[in-house]
């Protein structure tokens, strides 16, 4: 009588070596690859964050500058302030009265007018937008202050004169006095020194 034996043929030692070999190229292909994705979103947020943080701070600097007015205002302590003040003692770049800022809860809040005082400071590496609540500011500190850029290594300023020359100083040394020298400006330059970005310059036209 014949005795047909099945036999079951399973992977051999060198066939497992091989497909485990395999394995872990493809895991670690695609684990270089998902960190290579993740690291390029981060750096993709990171950069879209700072556009978001120039796009802010060149806003702000064109309302600002843009909408600056003649309104010398006086101090907390009743000491006259020109309507733009550079180089200000206590660490601002610039000082300036603007207008142009709307009050649309006017009905339910108390009225207020639609100039502002504003500054501008470099702090550290932060640049810093500050503005008071009261043109005739009650208080030396302003009402509210708000980070527009971070990594500033420096911030430099010049001013074109009513004779179209730029000059590092407000106002400029050629003028005779202050009772000669001229309110504002016609346009300023902003030079900014960036950690990461390097040198980027605006100029911004004042409002004749």
């Amino acid at each position: 009588m014949n005795t047909s034996v099945k036999r079951t043929r399973g992977f051999t030692l060198i066939e497992l070596l091989v497909a485990m070999f395999l394995l872990a190229i493809l895991g670690t292909a695609g684990f270089r690859m998902l960190t290579q994705i993740n690291a390029t979103r981060v750096a993709i947020e990171a950069q879209a964050d700072r556009l978001g943080q120039l796009q802010r701070t060149f806003y702000w600097l064109a309302e600002d500058v843009t909408q600056i007015v003649n309104r010398p205002v006086r101090s907390s302590v009743d000491a006259p302030l020109p309507a733009f003040q550079v180089n200000v003692a206590g660490g601002s770049l610039f000082d300036l009265t603007r207008a142009g800022w709307v009050n649309p809860v006017g009905d339910a809040m108390p009225p207020r007018s639609d100039l502002q005082r504003v500054s501008w400071s470099l702090e550290e590496d932060a640049l810093m937008r500050n503005y008071w609540y009261h043109l005739e500011t009650l208080d030396e500190a302003p009402s509210r202050r708000r980070q527009m850029m971070d990594r500033v290594d420096d911030l430099r300023l010049r001013y074109l004169d009513i004779d179209g020359e730029w000059s590092d100083s407000w106002p400029p040394l050629s003028s005779q006095g202050l009772e000669d020298a001229p309110a504002l400006p016609r346009a300023i330059e902003f030079v900014f020194e960036l950690e990461d970005l390097g040198e980027i310059r605006r100029v911004f036209a004042l409002p004749s």
